[in-house]
């Protein structure tokens, strides 16, 4: 067997053979112990202990992070009966907020933590930051690790100072397993390795055909086997749908319009489901840390929608907005592994002309009613015609209708259903009326 790459992470926590040498020992034997070790796989755990297999074929978001966090937890709940938890990588990238966050629930994670790039599988973006925190990394043939240049909302390369930032840390992720840090450092500028690559460079520590050959190597071939995965489980689902800030801002977004409709027509339904999408929305941007700003300028520019109810013509409409696309647009501008792809754009294309439709109908509208001659006051009313809706007598109010507008009337004489009106007095908002002959 070569001889691989051994974390010290590992060492700390048992998981080598040890040789026990007594002071003393001969010089030969202490040489051969040491070669023992090192001809060893990165990590051998107790025969018989169980491995947790994570099922990371995802993006890195917070589904993902919740997947993580019950892997951790069983570790923690069994203490010493965990041998390994492995992270089953095939992930295009992620969130970089959740992706710090798994990496220190793996630094902090009491049995060793192997990432496995399964056959058919990639580990682009987060997902290599991820792969590299482990103590023990692995490929399947086929399969590639790399291409995690932080970028801008368009895809375009981030600052020169946030490339640096990212740079160090994978450096130092590769540093403190052993590896081989230049290699992995050039990942950040969108280097790309295979399996065979990898392992000859130094950044993966075997290439495995399968699990099984992998839990071999690691001496857990037979291991009780714990799998932990989202398919069918509808909160981590939710996680992840919640994850994205595009939806986020959707979801406010069509809350408010939800709320303005109620208000027109009251049911009360429209209103309880904005209000559960405004909970949906504000429970997503706690969950991946949305950046405070973006937040503020998507829920600004959807209460200056409100302020041109109250004022129309002021065009705050239109403004509210751009601003809520500009929030959009700041919140992946602020994750520098997310990209606004075609499919993202396009829904933000939907968003700007919804919005501007809505936006010209709501100044349309109200530039009308402003133009329209003001609702005559009561006393105008006096002297006009109008028709009788209902009978109308002696203590016997009616309705009357006048210049399209229903009233209650009176009258001191008998009018009939459909009789001709006109209207000789008004007290508050009721009229007085006579049969026009």
């Amino acid at each position: 067997m070569g001889s691989a790459v051994v974390g010290s992470k590992a060492l700390k926590k048992g998981l080598l053979l040890n040789p026990g040498m007594a002071r003393g020992e001969l010089l030969p034997f202490v040489l051969l112990a040491l070669l023992a070790i090192l001809t060893l796989p990165p990590c051998l755990p107790q025969a018989g202990a169980e491995v947790v297999i994570v099922d990371l074929h995802m993006d890195i978001d917070a589904g993902a992070e919740e997947l993580v966090r019950r892997a951790i937890s069983r570790v923690r709940a069994k203490p010493g009966d965990v041998g390994a938890v492995v992270l089953e990588l095939d992930t295009y990238g992620g969130w970089a907020h959740i992706m710090d966050k798994i990496i220190g629930m793996i630094s902090d994670c009491p049995a060793t933590t192997v990432a496995f790039v399964p056959e058919g599988g990639n580990c682009f973006s987060a997902g290599a930051y991820i792969f590299m925190a482990c103590d023990v990394t692995a490929m399947a043939p086929g399969t590639a690790v790399g291409s995690c240049m932080p970028v801008d909302a368009l895809g375009n390369p981030a600052d020169e100072k946030t490339v640096n930032a990212m740079a160090a840390k994978m450096r130092a992720l590769a540093e403190a397993h052993g590896r081989n840090a230049t290699a992995a450092e050039a990942m950040v500028f969108n280097a790309d390795y295979t399996a065979e690559e990898a392992l000859r460079l130094g950044v993966c520590d075997m290439v495995v055909s399968d699990l099984d050959e992998l839990l071999s190597k690691l001496g857990l071939a037979g291991a009780a086997r714990t799998y932990i995965t989202g398919r069918g489980d509808a909160y981590v689902q939710l996680l992840s749908l919640i994850s994205n800030p595009l939806l986020q801002s959707i979801m406010m977004w069509l809350a408010l319009w939800l709320i303005i409709i109620d208000i027109f027509h009251p049911t009360f339904v429209l209103t309880v489901i904005a209000l559960a999408l405004l909970a949906l929305a504000l429970w997503g941007v706690g969950v991946i840390g949305t950046h405070p700003l973006a937040v503020a300028l998507v829920i600004l520019g959807s209460a200056l929608t409100l302020v041109e109810l109250k004022k129309p013509g002021i065009g705050f409409e239109a403004v509210g907005v751009l601003m809520v696309l500009l929030g959009v647009l700041l919140a992946y501008q602020f994750e520098p592994f997310m990209v606004l792809g075609g499919a993202e754009m396009a829904i933000l294309l939907v968003v700007l002309a919804g919005g501007a439709v809505l936006a010209y109908y709501l100044f349309a509208m109200r530039l009308a009613l402003r133009r329209r001659p003001e609702h005559h006051a009561p006393e105008r009313l006096i002297g006009m015609l109008g028709t009788a809706k209902t009978p109308i007598g002696p203590g016997k109010p009616g309705v009357v209708l006048v210049a399209s507008e229903e009233w209650t009337a009176v009258s001191n004489e008998e009018i009939p259903q459909g009789a001709k009106v006109r209207i000789i007095k008004v007290e508050g908002l009721k009229l007085e009326v006579k049969r026009e002959a």
